[in-house]
């Protein structure tokens, strides 16, 4: 094994290289990721399951295929990772961030998306917290209690992905899942000072499942520490799947090699400079991040043109939220219709009530909602006439406290925190969070959005900035 590589710290494809070379062998590296584990994630609560007998098992398995070379040895062979709570494992039970789940059974399958990493060779080590059926940016739940920033333990890493987030710029894993429905991946990306991809709506697929993610904008992805990392984990989990028909076809191109071949031959990119949206304020450390990754893309030869656009329907943005929360709700009493019937008490009583509104959804709130989401298809669709990219702030502030009597009031105290994200749900783009160095000693970021079906290059165009951000880690 070598000893100048930080085993903590390495990504997917240096430790990835590392074992392909033998200087690292998976049984290695899982007993280093175990002992991290251990020793880091209780101040963290990042953890929610775990099975450290299985993942020896399963490193030994792949140790002995890579000593023999075994043909058929996937991309992603010995690397530990862990899943977000929300997706099924199985061997693990899926709590789904809810005391409701705590007494799941194991799950007998996979889900199509942590079956394709399974089948590249990652090794699921265990499950990562988040908050009851990722409704909310607070990782917390009664089931599992409340997940902390690694800058700052008094601080929230955001959520939904709050516990893949954490874990990933702990330390724990170099890759976690993770799951977007309104910057679920990227708000917890931003805070936490890691990458977090949002793919573009149906490029990796749901399920399978009882019933259809019907609203559309739940995207599967996730959370790692470069934009290389991220290029490789699409590359496995990308491509349609028969049990979700919405789900698109193989790109046909390799996000790893468009990365490399942007960072050997960099594209001339016109990028847009997008600020408030007209609903969102953002705090000075999170403006200067966006004028700093403009100045970046323009030393870089890039055309970067500064246009505020405003959202539609921006004076009535607050209320327009609230109706989406709602018809999200609906979505999710669908899918857990039995249990919440047969044991209302069991949800958490916030949650439970959250549940409740989704029953109340009329007929002409949907007929609203889906009109506002016209409006934002077009809208968007325009900002990309003449235009490569889009570049806005992910989150207008930092880090909110992990704990305290309103944890609701703390956050929107610091204005909306998915003001810029969970349009891009809605209209389906594909999004990325990247670090932007630090203020104040926690991370700050900026977000890419870029044309439909356009993953390559929005991957291609934040390797090129991310080259030119100092690369930080929490000191744990």
């Amino acid at each position: 094994m070598t000893d100048t590589t930080d085993l903590s710290y390495a990504s997917a494809s240096e430790l990835l290289d590392l074992m392909r070379r033998r200087a690292l062998s998976p049984t290695e590296l899982m007993r280093h990721t175990l002992e991290r584990v251990r020793k880091v994630d209780p101040a963290l609560g990042s953890v929610v399951r775990l099975d450290p007998e299985r993942a020896l098992a399963q490193a030994a398995e792949a140790t002995e295929r890579l000593a023999r070379d075994t043909p058929g040895s996937g991309p992603l062979t010995g690397l530990p990772v862990l899943v977000k709570d929300g997706e099924d494992a199985a061997g693990f039970p899926t709590g789904r961030g809810t005391r409701a789940f705590l007494d799941a059974p194991p799950a007998a399958h996979d889900s199509l998306h942590v079956a394709r990493l399974r089948a590249a060779g990652a090794l699921v080590i265990g499950k990562t917290n988040l908050p009851p059926m990722g409704a909310g940016v607070h990782t917390a739940n009664d089931a599992f209690g409340t997940t902390r920033n690694p800058w700052n333990t008094a601080l929230s890493p955001g959520g939904s992905s709050g516990g893949s987030a954490a874990a990933v710029a702990a330390g724990l894993v170099a890759l976690a899942t993770a799951g977007d429905g309104g910057g679920s991946t990227r708000v917890p990306a931003a805070l936490c000072g890691i990458v977090g991809l949002k793919p573009g709506r149906g490029r990796i697929p749901h399920g399978p499942s009882r019933t259809t993610h019907w609203p559309h904008n739940t995207v599967l992805g996730c959370v790692t520490r470069t934009v290389r990392d991220t290029a490789l984990h699409l590359d496995v989990a990308a491509g349609h799947d028969p049990a979700d028909p919405y789900s698109l076809p193989a790109p046909g191109v390799s996000y790893r090699q468009a990365v490399e071949a942007a960072l050997s031959r960099p594209p001339r990119l016109r990028v847009r400079v997008l600020r408030t949206f007209g609903v969102a304020d953002p705090r000075p450390p999170q403006f200067a991040a966006l004028e700093e990754a403009a100045d970046a893309l323009r030393a870089q030869g890039h055309q970067v043109v500064d246009d505020d656009a405003v959202l539609p329907g921006a004076a009535d943005f607050p209320l327009t939220l609230q109706l989406r929360q709602k018809v999200l709700a609906r979505a999710r009493l669908t899918s857990v219709l039995d249990t919440f019937d047969a044991r209302p008490e069991s949800f958490e009583p916030w949650f439970a009530d959250a549940l409740e509104q989704g029953r109340t959804v009329t007929v002409e709130e949907l007929a609203r909602y889906w009109e506002h989401r016209a409006r934002l298809d077009r809208w968007a669709a325009g900002l990309f006439d003449g235009h490569d990219l889009l570049l806005t702030p992910t989150v207008p502030c930092p880090a909110w406290p992990a704990e305290g009597p309103d944890i609701a009031a703390a956050i929107h105290d610091r204005t909306i925190p998915i003001a810029y994200t969970s349009v891009f749900n809605d209209t389906g783009h594909p999004a990325l969070s990247l670090p932007a160095g630090l203020a104040d000693g926690l991370p700050r970021a900026v977000h890419l959005v870029a044309p439909h079906h356009r993953e390559d290059l929005l991957l291609a165009a934040a390797a090129l900035l991310e080259r030119s951000t100092e690369v930080r880690h929490p000191a744990l």
